[in-house]
Parts: C-alpha cells; sequence; structure tokens
C-alpha cells in the first residue's frame, strides 16, 4: 500500500482522499460478515440506542475481524501518513439504515469531531473503511464540505495567543459560520478507505436506498497528542494542521 502523491494533493487541497481498494477481499469479506451478524443482533451487542435509531453505532467494537482491518491496513496507512502513531484507538461500526434522513444542518450531518470541551480531543485523521459501496448522494454515505478544513485551520490559527482558549467554543460558532449546502459524498466501494483531515466538516447523508451502508471508523493521532500531558502539543496542532504530519 502506498499514500501517493496524489493522495497527499488531494488530503492537502480538499481535506479528504479516498484509498481505493485498500482492504484485501478476504479482511474485507470477514469484516462484513461480522457487520452483518451485529446488524442481526442489533439492539444487542452493543449498539448505542438513540432517537434516530435509522443511524446506529457501535462506539468501540474490538471484533477481531474489524482489529484485522487496522492492523494489517490502517496502522501501515497510517504510518505513512504521520510522523508517529498512537495506538491502540476505538474503532467504531456506524451504520445507515434506509429512510435515515437529518432534518436539522449542524450535528450528525455537519460537524469536526473532538468533543466541545475547552480541550478538544485532538486527532490528526479520521480513517473511514467503506463495508458496502456508496455510489449516491442519498445511500446514506460519508459527507464532507471540501475544503471546511482550511476554514477551520485559519479560525483556530487567529485565536489570541498567551491567553486560555475555549477551544469547544472556537469551534461551535465555526460550525455555525462555515454551514453551506455544498457537502459532498465520496463514491467508495467496499473495501476503499477514506482519509480525512481532523478539521473537515462531515456528517452522514440522508439514505433513501433499501440497502443499510456499513463504515469502520478510527480516528488516528501522532504521539505527542496522546502524551501525559498533550496540552503543549494539542495548543501547536491547533494553530498548524499540518504539524506531525510527513508530508506538510
Amino acid at each position: 500500500m502506498a499514500f501517493e502523491d496524489r493522495h497527499w494533493d488531494e488530503l492537502h487541497r480538499q481535506g479528504y482522499t479516498v484509498v481505493a481498494g485498500a482492504v484485501p477481499p478476504v479482511l474485507l469479506s470477514a469484516a462484513q460478515a461480522a457487520a452483518e451478524h451485529l446488524a442481526a443482533i442489533w439492539p444487542e451487542g452493543g449498539w448505542e440506542r438513540s432517537k434516530n435509531e435509522s443511524w446506529r453505532e457501535v462506539r468501540d467494537c474490538q471484533h477481531p475481524d474489524f482489529v484485522a482491518i487496522v492492523e494489517r491496513v490502517l496502522d501501515p496507512l497510517a504510518a505513512e501518513i504521520l510522523e508517529s502513531v498512537h495506538k491502540p484507538e476505538p474503532i467504531q461500526l456506524a451504520s445507515t439504515m434506509p429512510g435515515f434522513a437529518t432534518k436539522g444542518i449542524v450535528g450528525r450531518h455537519f460537524h469536526i469531531d473532538g468533543g466541545t470541551k475547552p480541550s478538544l480531543a485532538c486527532f490528526n485523521i479520521l480513517f473511514g473503511v467503506a463495508l458496502t459501496d456508496v455510489q449516491a448522494d442519498t445511500a446514506g454515505g460519508f459527507h464532507v464540505l471540501p475544503g471546511s478544513h482550511e476554514s477551520f485551520a485559519s479560525l483556530f490559527a487567529g485565536q489570541p495567543k498567551g491567553i486560555e482558549i475555549d477551544w469547544g467554543q472556537v469551534k461551535i460558532a465555526g460550525q455555525k459560520k462555515f454551514l453551506s449546502p455544498h457537502m459532498t459524498v465520496p463514491r467508495m466501494k467496499a473495501g476503499d478507505v477514506v482519509v480525512a483531515h481532523s478539521f473537515l466538516a462531515h456528517g452522514t447523508a440522508a439514505n433513501t436506498t433499501e440497502v443499510r451502508r456499513d463504515m469502520l471508523f478510527q480516528r488516528r493521532a501522532a504521539l505527542p497528542l496522546c502524551a501525559p500531558d498533550p496540552r503543549p502539543a494539542r495548543e501547536a496542532f491547533m494553530r498548524d494542521p499540518w504539524l506531525f504530519f510527513r508530508a506538510r
């Protein structure tokens, strides 16, 4: 596997890129079977209940067939992208059921990860592994706002220095400021991996099909962001969004 120049160009320019066919067929079929089993036993198996149960998640799913994809695909890919890689990290299984839709714009439809506390849970990249095809805007796919990583980076970098910054409130303000209808759904086949910068606004598209959409998600962070005292590294990363990446 190689994270090529075109992947770097897309990651820098639009905030995300897709590594096609990254998951070998044998690992993919095993993970698909695991997801199918978990879907069949819902709501058992660690699924979290919510008001909108047409969007489902197991926030930390350590199924061995999912772990195999992390160890054999995502770990090596992360090592190509980041100068150092913290592990292990939680693996999220997310399923978008037929009929899923969002009424609002902020939230699952449009957000960046990391929480809303004064010190955000900083990380560098978000991986999304497609277990099912997404070939339409309304198939419940990973929904992104291309280029929004630069808007958030500019907002974060422009905060005053020398004082305590409530990064969570800055993030919320940015989400309200950068609302846009120009979201896009990357086309993905099962086995593809989307790599997104952590500042990229994203969400979940509506699913008007009759097919469930399954994806695995995992955040990846460089070691300094996970140090016993990560505050200096987090402060630096909020002001320099390509810190700790191999190609800046």
